[in-house]
């Protein structure tokens, strides 16, 4: 019995644990338990932060896309024709006394990029670019939906505008209504054949008279677009293997125009009735959440830290100008993101 005894205390001794033990183990886990919680929280909150910076540019990485999809189809349908000494085409005018020259492009329709293209309703913000692109858009569609390969005039900028051209037709029946938001907003022009006009003008009334006019063809591809750089350019072999490593640029300051109107003796120029190789599209986006941090209104644009009349006018300068934009919205803590590819144009048969 006694020998019982011994061994029982014996086992409560061995399989027992003191207070001090006990708290030991409470104090490791607390602290266990606490790693745990830290990282789970850190986790949380950049899945939290990487999920809200996606959704606060896909819209513009939409855009971005649209504007890639569309530039690599734009059309000129470039074609040769004679012409004289002063370097005109024949016309029903000079027919009778047209004397054939020089063998050169021509082409009716028009691809064009630039600064300052657009003024009315609203002055564009950075560059735009306009063209034609068989995407067979028509409002029409008993007329010509059955026909392919129509022709629509397609074109990109940046207005700084209001949101009220955008809201359902019923706010303006509430009494109650929020206050307009005034944003930068990438929009396209998108004009259906049945409107097209580039074949009856000569100047660059195709597109400026339908995004002057009272309801434009136009629609909102994203907002908080501050910046559209269009470089249109060549891709050289340097090295002689065949491989195109160098860019070389067809414009000095961005303005690309297949209408060339100064040609009046020896070759052809080289941009005229002729679509640039490449172009390299460049959007610079800011999420809302900053922008709500930036007072506008209609006459006060938000203020992003550079000045939009020294920036992207040369395109030897373009990195250190993307640099310059992007240091002063990181110097503001905007959160930014810049889209960038070069666009090969399907159509594009350059020759020097």
């Amino acid at each position: 019995m006694a020998a019982s005894f011994h061994a029982y205390r014996w086992i409560s001794r061995r399989f027992g644990f003191s207070l001090l033990e006990v708290l030991t183990a409470l104090a490791i886990l607390s602290v266990i338990l606490m790693v745990i919680l830290r990282i789970t929280s850190e986790t949380g909150r950049a899945w939290k932060n990487s999920s809200a910076k996606i959704q606060a540019f896909q819209n513009a990485r939409m855009a971005f896309d649209i504007v890639n999809r569309s530039l690599k189809q734009a059309s000129l349908n470039t074609y040769y024709d004679y012409y004289d000494a002063s370097r005109s085409r024949r016309t029903t005018t000079n027919s009778a006394t047209f004397v054939p020259d020089i063998y050169g492009r021509y082409s009716e329709l028009q691809f064009i990029s630039g600064k300052k293209l657009i003024t009315q309703p609203h002055e564009q913000v950075t560059h735009s670019i306009f063209f034609q692109t068989p995407l067979s858009y028509t409002a029409q569609t008993s007329t010509f939906g059955k026909l392919s390969g129509l022709l629509n005039t397609v074109g990109f900028y940046i207005e700084f505008n209001s949101d009220q051209a955008d809201r359902p037709f019923f706010f303006s029946t509430l009494t109650s209504q929020s206050a307009a938001r005034w944003r930068y907003r990438l929009v396209q022009l998108f004009q259906p054949t049945e409107q097209l006009s580039v074949y009856n003008v000569t100047d660059n009334s195709w597109f400026l008279n339908p995004v002057a006019a009272s309801t434009p063809p136009v629609r909102l591809l994203a907002e908080n677009i501050i910046a559209c750089v269009v470089y249109p350019h060549l891709l050289d072999d340097t090295t002689g293997t065949g491989v195109t490593s160098t860019v070389s640029a067809l414009t000095s300051d961005y303005e690309y125009n297949t209408r060339v109107t100064n040609w009046t003796s020896g070759s052809q120029p080289k941009t005229m009735n002729q679509l640039p190789p490449m172009v390299r599209i460049v959007l610079i986006a800011v999420d809302e959440t900053s922008m709500l941090h930036q007072p506008a209104s209609s006459e006060t644009p938000p203020s992003l830290g550079f000045d939009y009349g020294t920036v992207f006018q040369s395109s030897a300068a373009l990195s250190e100008d993307l640099k310059t934009v992007t240091d002063a919205l990181a110097a503001q803590h905007i959160n930014y993101r810049v889209f960038q590819s070069d666009i090969s144009l399907n159509e594009a048969r350059w020759s020097q």
